[in-house]
């Protein structure tokens, strides 16, 4: 008969029922560490969890696209715009494809 395996109630990884703390999570387990700690930590909400793998690629793909256009965009500039707007512009690609990913979780039904 196999043994049944204890999970942390925040994050759902198996512990050991020794354990009074889980190590990823830091959620008390025990009874005694439970009530010391003023009660059970709420579940943790990661950002757009329920997606999958490759919906995680936006963002670099619109930062990585930002550079290469800023980079074509800079081109016959000054030293000083090539060396600021490309990165300025990888950031703000990123945060646009943060952005995108939000409405992807949103219409996922997690947001």
């Amino acid at each position: 008969m196999p043994e049944t395996v204890e999970l942390c109630p925040a994050c759902g990884i198996g512990v050991d029922p020794e354990w009074d703390i889980c190590p990823k999570c830091s959620q008390a387990l025990s009874e005694e560490a439970i009530a010391q700690a003023g009660g059970p930590k709420p579940p943790q909400q990661n950002f757009a969890s329920s997606l999958a793998w490759y919906y995680h690629l936006i963002p670099f793909f619109t930062s990585i696209s930002a550079v290469i256009f800023a980079d074509s965009l800079v081109e016959s500039s000054g030293p000083l715009a090539r060396t600021l707007i490309p990165p300025i512009c990888f950031i703000a690609g990123g945060f646009v494809g943060l952005l995108i990913l939000n409405e992807f979780a949103k219409i996922n039904g997690e947001g």
